[in-house]
């Protein structure tokens, strides 16, 4: 069922949208009048992705709303995907966003700690990118933009997973 809100406009679908770099992304679209999908990934992130809906939605009612799903599963990713569509009936732009730090040195850090942040930084990317490609490239037109971070290039110290997702990204 279509709930069309985004009336002709585009529809974009920023991940990792609740705060920092997505929430500003969020508004830039919604300023540009895009309905914009402001996703985050569980209840610590919930209420913060509310509250920039209402925000959005204040400053420029285009329909936007929240969505919550793990980036880093693509079953998640693909769900979120077809929950876009199936409220808007498209999806025109991905802003693949998300991401997450477990800093620490090298020598302490933990595997489960190295792995959730490559999982989400860059597997989450990869994870939109593959849940949104059929629907772009069946409709010739989309666009991805991928946020990465001068971290990629240079390297932090104490950032040796999220420099490693981040020039992944790159």
């Amino acid at each position: 069922m279509t709930d069309n809100n985004a009336d002709g406009r585009r529809v974009v679908l920023v991940t990792g949208g609740s705060r920092g770099i997505g929430a500003a992304c969020a508004r830039v679209l919604a300023e540009q009048g895009c309905a914009v999908v402001v996703n985050h990934s569980g209840p610590h992130s919930a209420a913060a992705a509310a509250a920039l809906v209402a925000e959005l939605e204040a400053a420029h009612p285009h329909g936007h709303c929240a969505m919550e799903a793990d980036v880093s599963r693509f079953e998640a990713a693909k769900g979120l995907v077809d929950a876009v569509k199936e409220r808007y009936g498209r999806l025109d732009v991905l802003v693949n966003n998300a991401g997450i730090t477990r800093d620490g040195l090298m020598l302490r850090m933990t595997d489960e700690d190295f792995d959730a942040v490559l999982d989400t930084n860059l597997k989450g990317a990869f994870n939109m990118i593959r849940a949104c490609y059929s629907g772009f490239i069946r409709k010739k037109s989309g666009r991805i933009i991928n946020i990465s971070s001068v971290s990629g290039i240079m390297g932090n110290a104490g950032q040796a997973n999220y420099s490693a997702s981040k020039a992944g990204v790159l």
